[in-house]
């Protein structure tokens, strides 16, 4: 077993998080570390994401930004 991350989130941030982990039909678990590990992987591309999207129209605008990067 590997070492071992508590992180804390408020109201708005667990129902985003439980929501989406049910969309995707995998564990609040599976999805923090995949969250995690996609967050690393940008960081070595110097590219950290500095904020989280609040919202679905805030994503989509994300998205967009992203694919045209």
């Amino acid at each position: 077993m590997g070492p071992r991350v508590e992180v804390e989130f408020d109201e708005f941030g667990w129902e985003a998080l439980t929501d989406e982990a049910h969309r995707q039909g995998v564990t609040v678990e599976e999805l923090v570390v995949h969250a995690a590990m996609y967050y690393l992987a940008d960081a070595d591309r110097g590219r950290f994401s500095h904020r989280v999207p609040r919202g679905p129209g805030e994503r989509v605008l994300a998205d967009k930004a992203r694919r045209q990067a």
